[in-house]
């Protein structure tokens, strides 16, 4: 096996003064300190040798960057007097910077350059130092001005280092920090030069859905539905669901009993609104917990507009609602009718004034489909005191799902007493008074995911008899 496979020659010194200036060296074993400088001190003045014990492996530091390239250009792949392995010279990594063979970043300079400079002037400059293979003035691609930088490459390590040590301070002069391979662009890349170069017959949000890569039909809808995390705010929603352009209204509330959030958006167009069902549904938001989102088929494009009827009606349903309260509380037998309809018309109206979402446009949790298992219909829980027979126990990362939920979910298999969770805790237990029950919840519903959450159902341990109190016989005392 190679020494340099088994060795990072990264350096234990945290920076060094001047950059690359120590060098690491794979050699034979046995070679001692005074070995490395008698072949090594005719280059310069050397700071510290240091090898690894009996390793075959050595950093030797020298006081100039030139003094060390001068080192590596000799030396490399040479033998010293009494063995017969070559030297492999490399200049060491800090751990400031990046381990890398690319010989490149050791002969290219970055400088920086008045803007009215050219490459020829760059060139006079800096052939003095010795062979340059290339000079790259950074322009602007747009104006083909410059940008006041340029890279410099010469022919060898040692020039680049004479040119970093002697060229002119206004120069700032660094080593070049390697190229790095660029990665093919995806097809959404490639696209955003053409975002800023939208035909002017086209307002810029129609341009951007022009370009959406979204299917073939869109089935005429223009609204979705979604369902998600109860913990956010209506403005989470809107900005989730505004980076798909043509966004006109998103309506949130939190839906209490079920302990989730739903609500609708309403785009412009067709494909905004499928690109936004193929993109956002089950998408993870926040990790961990998806978004569900569907077509509103329902939707026909006005129904849920407060507009200036609607406000206008606000003081007469409100009147409505007032009198209906006071006849019902005055009179032995109210009009319980006519006090439902004209609460649910004062609730129609404040609804749609606060931007929630009708009654009749929600998402439908069970519709949804909320667990990714196949389920059966709900059975009736069992008698809170029946003897437990068997306990399920639930790992639910990174939160459990509403109690509610998971109550809906095991009782499907019959025989539940009660199902619950640890407070602050990702666990729980389900606790069945049939093992058959139990078994089947396990084999259904572990590796399922339930709003979103991947559920682990194991069998638990047997649950501990209640622990008896201790009676004390008053004679003892």
């Amino acid at each position: 096996m190679d020494n340099n496979s088994r060795f990072d020659r990264r350096d234990s010194s945290v920076g060094d003064s001047p950059m690359y200036s120590r060098l690491f060296i794979v050699c034979s074993k046995g070679l001692k300190e005074n070995d490395f400088r008698d072949a090594f001190s005719k280059f310069g003045e050397i700071e510290e040798i240091r090898l690894l014990g009996d390793k075959g492996v050595a950093f030797i530091k020298f006081s100039k960057t030139t003094e060390a390239a001068h080192a590596l250009e000799a030396m490399h792949f040479k033998t010293l007097p009494g063995t017969q392995r070559p030297l492999k010279v490399m200049v060491a990594a800090n751990r400031s910077d990046v381990a890398s063979d690319d010989v490149e970043k050791y002969r290219r300079l970055f400088v920086t350059v008045p803007k009215v400079v050219t490459e020829d002037e760059i060139d006079s400059e800096f052939r003095q130092y010795g062979h340059i293979t290339s000079i790259i003035l950074q322009r602007d691609h747009s104006t083909g001005e410059s940008k006041g930088f340029a890279y410099v490459s010469y022919a060898k390590f040692s020039q680049a280092a004479h040119a970093f040590e002697e060229c002119d301070k206004k120069y700032r002069a660094i080593f070049a920090k390697p190229k790095t391979q660029k990665r093919p662009e995806t097809m959404f890349e490639s696209r955003i030069d053409n975002l800023t170069r939208a035909p002017g017959s086209l307002k810029s949000q129609q341009y951007l859905v022009s370009l959406l890569d979204t299917p073939t039909s869109y089935d005429g809808f223009t609204r979705v539905m979604f369902m998600c995390c109860p913990q956010f705010s209506q403005r989470h929603m809107e900005r989730l669901f505004d980076l798909v352009p043509g966004m006109i209204q998103c309506k949130y509330f939190v839906d209490l009993v079920r302990n989730v959030g739903k609500g609708t958006v309403s785009y412009s167009n067709p494909r905004s609104a499928a690109y936004a069902v193929e993109k956002l549904n089950k998408f993870e938001y926040p990790p961990g917990m998806m978004i569900f989102v569907r077509p509103d088929m329902g939707f026909s494009g006005n129904d849920d507009d407060f507009g200036p009827n609607d406000f206008n009606q606000i003081p007469g349903a409100v009147s409505k609602l007032r009198n209906a309260i006071e006849n019902s509380s005055s009179s032995n037998a109210p009009d319980l009718s006519q006090l439902a309809e004209a609460i649910a018309e004062a609730s129609k109206l404040i609804k749609k004034a606060t931007g929630t979402v009708t009654d009749s446009n929600v998402p439908d949790s069970n519709d949804l489909s909320y667990c990714s298992a196949k389920l059966p219909s709900p059975q009736p829980l069992a008698d809170v005191d029946s003897p437990v027979a068997k306990r399920c126990f639930l790992v639910c990362k990174p939160a459990p799902p509403p109690l509610s939920v998971l109550r809906d979910v095991f009782c499907r298999f019959g025989n539940l007493i009660n199902v619950y969770t640890l407070p602050n805790k990702t666990v729980g237990y389900a606790r069945y008074a049939s093992a058959q029950a139990a078994d089947k919840a396990i084999e259904v519903l572990h590796g399922a995911e339930i709003c979103g959450v991947r559920m682990k159902v194991l069998e638990a341990d047997a649950e501990a008899p209640p622990r008896k109190r201790e009676r004390f016989d008053d004679d003892r005392y």
